[in-house]
């Protein structure tokens, strides 16, 4: 028994210095290999309150899809060919590896809201998130440039960019 003991409590040492996600990976990755970007806010309603995610289609063209108000429903938007290209130069500008995993405030706050951003590459990711906190300005700078580009493509598009609808409730949340 005592043999088992301690055999648990190395193995159990060993893996508890391994991080989830190492952002820091990311640095080193080649600017082709981004492969998708995912943005939700969301508080204590069944659904976002934004959401974005940009990622190859069937077709193999990149697509812009996004849901808001807490509407289940997401739209489906054309997206320019070079969309993750440019979002992978926000990375870099700001050096957006150096995110943290997750974000909170000094005190707890239970409201319920929350955001989360994902940005993965072939053989690294980026994943962040917090629960009323942020992280420092350069860094929530560059995700607030990110959103703001691809908050852009929505508003200049047309109707005819709209490629087709999808709901929540048929994608996995998590």
């Amino acid at each position: 028994m005592y043999k088992a003991i301690v055999a648990l409590s190395l193995l159990g040492s060993l893996f508890s210095c391994i991080k989830p996600w190492d952002n820091k990976n990311v640095k080193n990755v080649r600017p082709e290999t981004i492969k998708e970007y995912e943005y939700s806010y969301s508080g204590t309603m069944m659904w976002y309150i934004t959401w974005y995610k940009i990622e190859k289609g069937e077709d193999g063209h990149l697509r812009l899809l996004y849901s808001h108000d807490c509407d289940p429903k997401i739209t489906i938007y054309k997206c320019p060919d070079d969309a993750l290209s440019k979002i992978d130069g926000f990375v870099r500008q700001y050096k957006l590896w150096n995110l943290e995993n997750s974000y909170t405030p000094k005190f707890e706050i239970l409201d319920g809201y929350m955001w989360h951003t994902s940005i993965v590459y072939e053989d690294a990711s980026i994943s962040t998130g917090g629960s009323n906190a942020w992280p420092p300005k350069k860094l929530a700078a560059g995700l607030a440039s990110i959103e703001a580009y691809v908050q852009s493509i929505i508003d200049t598009s047309k109707e005819e960019d709209i490629i087709g609808t999808d709901d929540h409730n048929n994608r996995s949340r998590w």
